[in-house]
Formats: structure tokens, sequence, C-alpha cells
């Protein structure tokens, strides 16, 4: 009985990850922010994220979706039909929060690897459904990659982070894109090239010192610190269409 209780748990522990544990309505009327880490789930960014965001004042459900299927981050770089499997996963609970609530805001954020399990996600939701924005932080999607049906699917922008300091990505151009190009810079590290007649649909922001003061480095997964996300990722989820708290917003200190 105890090796059933195990496997069990095991079964379960996924999608318990995947969903987080849900606060009920009174988060998920103010809408909801879907995270997704890199290859291996190492970013380690989910907490950081929530906590950067409500200390921005924001006030609707914060959920990190886990798409990985080893740890080991080679092996979620280069297993494309897998991703593909969990981006399917994942554009059906946005189509079930959708159904329920009709009128509020969905955004994602994804990091690496995980911007592509994102995008495929965005691109594969019905035509009833459609998220508002797109954060892309450490892309590992080739810079190219057309996102002509993506954006068909949403109602805001894709905004991209990216910096020619990320080593990780460096190493990406000679291993495999999420997408399966070689050869190929990343979006994380040179920029989107936005879709033919789409490019205000598209902003590209590229690291300077200046996000120094924010905990950005320019380095692989740093722009997931609760810092950068508070003070600059937060102000394309939070808007004048959203519900944000009322209250002064509470200060994170600076690294």
């Amino acid at each position: 009985m105890k090796n059933l209780s195990k496997i069990s748990w095991l079964c379960v522990l996924p999608l318990l990850l995947s969903f987080g544990c849900q606060p009920g309505k009174k988060a998920a009327i103010h809408g909801i922010t879907i995270y997704l880490d890199g290859a291996g789930n190492w970013g380690g960014g989910a907490e950081e994220i929530r906590h950067g965001l409500r200390s921005a004042g924001y006030k609707g459900l914060v959920e990190q979706f886990i798409w990985t299927t080893s740890f080991n981050p080679l092996v979620d770089q280069l297993n494309t039909v897998a991703a593909r499997l969990r981006a399917d996963a994942l554009s059906g609970r946005i189509e079930e929060y959708r159904r329920l609530y009709p009128e509020t805001h969905i955004h994602l954020i994804a990091l690496s690897a995980g911007t592509g399990v994102a995008t495929w996600a965005v691109e594969a939701v019905n035509e009833e459904t459609k998220i508002d924005n797109l954060i892309l932080l450490g892309a590992s999607l080739s810079h190219d990659y057309d996102m002509t049906r993506a954006l068909a699917h949403m109602n805001g922008k894709i905004y991209v982070y990216h910096s020619p300091h990320d080593s990780v990505l460096e190493k990406v151009r000679v291993i495999g894109t999420i997408d399966g190009k070689r050869g190929v810079d990343s979006i994380g590290y040179v920029g989107l090239t936005a879709p033919v007649g789409l490019e205000d649909r598209v902003v590209n922001t590229a690291w300077s010192r200046d996000w120094l003061r924010y905990g950005w480095t320019g380095a692989h997964s740093d722009c997931t610190n609760a810092v950068f996300i508070q003070k600059e990722i937060s102000r394309h989820i939070i808007n004048n269409n959203e519900t944000a708290s009322s209250t002064p917003k509470k200060q994170l200190a600076t690294r």
C-alpha cells in the first residue's frame, strides 16, 4: 500500500505543479498570468515573479505551468515533440480559463525554452480565445520565428527582452533552438524579427547597463528576479484596463 501511495502522488504531483494551488474566484476574477520556466525547470523564477507582481499591485492569479519532461536542460531543449504536446495542454488551460472568465486578462511570461511552449500554446488556442500580452525572457526560439499566427490570437503585444551577454544562448546557436534550428541566433540574444506589417505588435528591449539597478545583469535568467518583475515587467500586465491595488505599492529593495 505504501508503494501504491507513492505512485499515486507521483502521478498527481505534475498536475499540482502545472496548475498551482488555486486561490479561487477572488483572484481569478482579476485575470491570470501564467509563467513557464526554461528547459530542465532550473530557472527558479516562479516565486520571484509572483512576488514581483504582487509587490506591483497585481491581484490576479499567478500560476506556473510545468512543461518540462526531465531535469536535464539539454533533453528538454531538443525534445520538441514533447514540448509541443505540453503546449497543447497549456492551450487547453488557457481556453478553460477564458470560458470561466470571458472578460478578464490573460498574460504569459516565459523564460528560455519555455518561450517556445508559450508561443505554440497561443498559436493553438481556439478562435474564441485570445490572450493579452506575451512576454519573452531569454528566449531560445529562433530570432526569425514567424509570430503571425500567435499574434492573430492576441489582443496585445509580444514584449521581448534580449541580451548579447547571454552565454547560454551562445551555446544554443550550436545545440539548436527550441524550434529545431542550428546556426541561428535566438530571440533572447538579438531580439525578435517582427512579421511584415505587424512591427508595431513586437517590442524589443535590449539589455543595457541601466538595467543593473533592477538586477538584470544581461545573463540568461536573472531578468526573472522580483525587482525587475516589479519595476519593469509588471507594467505590461497592470495597465489602465486591469484591476490593481488602490493602495500604495510596496517597494522592493533593489539588489
